[in-house]
């Protein structure tokens, strides 16, 4: 969420060679091109519909162990938001309007899914009471399917908390050990968010307490993190990328788990604006070889800085890590035109699907490692 911020720069892992030596300074659009990965990376002109009906935003999809693929976005009915589950029995081609999760006057956003068992899946979101002066309660709460994401129950509160500070855009993951794993957003001051953990041992029904996994003291706005599972050397690793304010306006940076997500290092930059643009809102999947996808939405291309409003989609591609280091690759384009609150999910091995929201639908793109 934007705000002002001071300034620090991070030299962790000297990613500014690779990337071309602090190109945040350039006053173009576009860094060097940075390195090359084995095989081609091709963004098809496939675009398709999330839905039925061409409305909503923030999309964001599911694949379930009997094949089917869901999509969760947020639709608004005059003052009411709604949050709605689009279906794809063809893998991903097609999809049609099939469930509402919940509907709300308030703050309710940021739908996230995740199945947990075979047919039984859980959609975490922002569930916020508004009064008239901004929100008056803020909570990420769950709610349960047990028929494939047709109907739908509420089960719990993941994290709530009263103002002034808020908690918004929820991840979910399941561990090694069958645990829930909810990652969401927190902020400790106007210059201070953070990245939380909180975990349930039973499918969701209870949770424990939130713990910061990095820069609880940081003046930075870590926020809207996605996870993806990847290797180093054969050692399995999770990538977790999210949007910061490293240099005042907004940047994408990464963090690296070899401990299935308990504890976060490496942190690092993944792709840094030039100077007083943004780049945010970011998520990463990866393909079958480990290599990375990092989806995510800038300003750089307009001149007039209007941040949220003025953005368009970009994705950079990623190596696998070695020993703690990822060489990132310059943007390419997704969506050209003004669109928001990008997703990415693996299909298979070889195959993406971005998501993103343009024109005021919810839409997908695929991308194919050849």
């Amino acid at each position: 969420m934007p705000g002002h911020f001071g300034q620090k720069i991070l030299n962790k892992l000297g990613l500014d060679e690779l990337q071309g030596q602090g190109h945040h300074h350039h006053g173009h659009g576009h860094p060097p091109g940075g390195p090359r990965l084995p095989g081609s990376r091709i963004i098809n002109d496939d675009e398709r519909l999330l839905c039925s009906l061409p409305r909503g935003t923030y999309p964001r999809l599911a694949k379930l162990s009997n094949g089917t693929i869901l999509s969760a976005f947020t639709r608004r009915d005059g003052d009411t938001r709604v949050l709605r589950i689009g279906r794809s029995t063809d893998g991903g081609y097609c999809f049609e309007d099939f469930s509402e999760v919940t509907r709300g006057r308030g703050d309710v956003d940021n739908m996230y899914l995740l199945e947990v068992a075979p047919g039984t899946v859980l959609a975490a979101f922002r569930n916020h009471d508004l009064g008239p002066h901004g929100p008056t309660h803020f909570r990420i709460t769950v709610c349960r399917s047990t028929d494939g994401g047709k109907t739908w129950r509420f089960l719990s509160q993941a994290a709530e908390k009263r103002p002034p500070f808020g908690i918004w855009e929820p991840f979910m993951r399941m561990s090694h050990r069958g645990e829930v794993m909810l990652t969401y957003s927190q902020e400790y001051a106007h210059n201070n968010q953070c990245t939380m953990l909180v975990r349930s041992m039973d499918g969701g029904a209870s949770w424990s307490a939130p713990q910061c996994l990095e820069g609880e003291k940081d003046p930075f706005r870590d926020g809207m993190n996605g996870i993806a599972k990847t290797w180093d050397n054969g050692r399995e690793a999770l990538v977790m990328v999210f949007e910061t304010t490293t240099f005042g306006t907004f940047d994408l940076e990464a963090l690296i788990s070899y401990d299935d997500g308990y504890t976060w290092g490496h942190r690092h930059r993944v792709y840094v604006p030039p100077r007083g643009h943004n780049a945010g809102s970011p998520q990463v999947a990866s393909f079958g070889d480990g290599s990375l996808a990092v989806i995510f939405m800038t300003d750089e291309d307009h001149q007039q800085v209007q941040w949220t409003k003025n953005a368009a989609i970009k994705v950079v591609f990623g190596s696998p890590p070695n020993n703690g280091h990822i060489q990132w690759t310059g943007p390419s384009v997704i969506c050209p035109h003004l669109s928001h609150w990008p997703g990415i999910m693996a299909l298979d091995e070889r195959t993406l699907l971005a998501t993103y929201e343009c024109r005021g639908a919810p839409k997908a793109k695929s991308i194919t490692l050849q």
